[in-house]
């Protein structure tokens, strides 16, 4: 069996959010269930593991996860962290405003936020592809 707790470790150590560690335990926790159980949406009709099979109340996994898929999970997780940065309606409409914009102008802010935003889905996607291709069922694939 694996621990959110494991997962949620991994996560935080890919991304750097000093207001994430500011709120109690229980808040972080029904934070970072949340990004799990997108990720996992995503992530397991390619998955070998069985990624439903398991317990939001005790927060594990029915089994042991396999290391990439817990690499594969937190960087699916990263990709819907930064969605809300990104979607922040206070970024669009400093990027529409018609000042001119400086180094550090929140227009930078938002293209700053959407590069990363795709870098990291690009990432995640990468991952997941060439996991399929490795733990593909080829008997199974209709041509």
């Amino acid at each position: 069996m694996t621990e959110y707790k494991v997962i949620f470790d991994k996560f935080k150590d890919k991304i750097t959010d000093p207001d994430l560690l500011l709120y109690v335990e229980a808040i972080q926790q029904e934070i970072l269930t949340s990004l799990l159980s997108s990720a996992c949406t995503k992530f397991k009709r390619l998955c070998k593991q069985n990624l439903s099979d398991r317990d939001d109340t005790l927060m594990i996994f029915n089994f042991d996860v396999d290391d990439e898929v817990i690499d594969i999970l937190t960087d699916i997780m990263a990709e819907y962290w930064l969605k809300p940065y990104l979607n922040n309606i206070e970024n669009l409409r400093n990027q529409l405003s018609t000042k001119d914009f400086s180094v550090f102008s929140p227009a930078n802010l938002l293209n700053a936020v959407q590069n990363t935003y795709d870098l990291g889905r690009k990432r995640a996607k990468s991952a997941m592809n060439e996991y399929s291709f490795i733990n593909g069922d080829w008997d199974r694939l209709r041509l």
